[in-house]
């Protein structure tokens, strides 16, 4: 989001009513760091975090930024939307334990202010509790065209109580596929009962997947479906795309998988497939039976073929090579762009391969995801070049693994590997 000073306000109000959202770091030229952060605390006890507001306005003419910060509650939906406010109060919330000195505040342009908040955990807390820090630009409310309107950002608080080790612990509380469907001109439709569906291509095999955490602790799940032909030959592998991955104790979260390819006639069983980013962890599988008849499977291939759009296309990344020139003690940031052109899912997974000193100097973020159908998302890597750094030129690489979903040989998975170059140029 743009970066706007009070007397632009007016404008970004006419553009929305309300703005909250864990993805962004400014509304209304007032940055909140960080987004989000985990906080871990003791049963009992007390711990500290902090919250940085910043005024980006640094124009001496602006007029000062002024802020309410409150403690509210909120909730995850199903398909990955944040609700905020006193209604969505639940008996995992961590708005009672949590508290700050003042609630308005007034930045000059330019100005930074931390706010220091105190976590007092209940002796019986045990597991994953949240809450969120609301910060609303101050003064009344506005009225356009009707609507009432406020600006406002949130800060994420996540209060892990440590008891014991915890056991992820997860169900598929309800899987459906979804096969093509062809009138008698061979015209395919796709009839999903889930409105969130992607509308992949006309030619599509799609599965929705609704996994809860049962558990007392946040569960951050990657899933997949394999197809098996004949019971036990493995015929197809498809990734399986949400909004937020991670789901919070209590909560689901559906998940889509895309194929663009046809299959032919047959039994197949699909195996729902959840893992954990924790090692070690428990696997959370489902079986589902389907059957793909001669006459869906002749017309699915016919129209496989007929179609444009069918083939599977590899993803796309730019720019394919990263330059920077830094100084020493600069802490910068780079990125690329993947893109999801194609018709089915695919998961990304992405890793810095360098040598020597520059190995420590690259930290990717939030390097694991998975995009749907004509999707796109950058790939963010910090560059901190140490203060002592010699001048001079250093290389790496960024190591792209990417699985799409398609049929397979049997043996291996849709995996592609591509590298991303990245030369950081070092000046005196």
């Amino acid at each position: 989001m743009g970066r706007i000073s009070k007397k632009k306000c007016l404008a970004a109000w006419f553009l929305t009513a309300v703005l909250v959202i864990f993805s962004t770091d400014a509304v209304g030229g007032l940055a909140v760091s960080p987004i989000k952060q985990w906080v871990e605390v003791k049963p009992g006890k007390e711990a500290y975090f902090t919250i940085t507001l910043t005024n980006t306005i640094r124009d001496a003419q602006a007029l000062p930024c002024e802020v309410i910060a409150e403690v509210v509650d909120f909730n995850v939906s199903p398909q990955g939307g944040l609700s905020f406010g006193e209604e969505q109060k639940h008996n995992r919330s961590a708005v009672p334990w949590i508290s700050f000195e003042g609630r308005d505040f007034t930045f000059q342009p330019g100005e930074s202010k931390q706010i220091k908040a105190k976590v007092s955990a209940p002796m019986n807390a045990d597991g994953d509790y949240w809450a969120a820090i609301m910060v609303k630009l101050g003064g009344p409310e506005k009225q356009v065209k009707g609507i009432q309107v406020r600006l406002q950002t949130a800060s994420g608080v996540f209060v892990h109580v440590a008891r014991r080790n915890y056991i992820e612990r997860g169900s598929i509380i309800d899987a459906n596929l979804i096969l093509p469907k062809f009138d008698s001109v061979h015209n395919p439709e796709i009839t999903a009962a889930d409105p969130n569906t992607p509308e992949a291509g006309q030619q599509a095999f799609t599965i929705n997947v609704d996994l809860k955490n049962d558990g007392l602790t946040a569960l951050n799940a990657n899933g997949r479906v394999i197809l098996y032909s004949g019971g036990k030959y493995r015929t197809a592998s498809i990734p399986l795309y949400t909004h937020r991955k991670q789901i919070l104790p209590g909560h689901n979260r559906w998940f889509t998988g895309v194929m663009a390819q046809s299959l032919p006639a047959g039994q197949y069983k699909a195996r729902v497939v959840f893992e954990s980013d924790i090692k070690h962890s428990r696997k959370i599988t489902k079986d589902i039976e389907l059957t793909v008849n001669e006459e869906l499977a002749g017309k699915w291939a016919e129209s496989f073929k007929d179609s444009k759009d069918s083939d599977v296309k590899a993803p796309a990344i730019e720019p394919n090579v990263i330059n920077l020139t830094v100084t020493p003690g600069r802490l910068t940031t780079a990125k690329f762009l993947v893109d999801n052109g194609g018709l089915g899912t695919i998961s990304i997974r992405c890793r810095v391969n360098a040598n020597g000193s520059i190995k420590n100097w690259l930290e990717l973020k939030s390097p694991e995801f998975t995009l749907s159908s004509n999707m796109r998302r950058n790939v963010i890597c910090i560059v901190k070049v140490p203060q002592d750094a010699q001048a001079g030129q250093y290389c790496g690489t960024i190591e792209v693994e990417m699985e799409h979903s398609g049929l397979t040989d049997g043996k291996s998975s849709n995996i592609e590997k591509h590298n991303v170059p990245i030369h950081i140029t070092v000046s005196k």
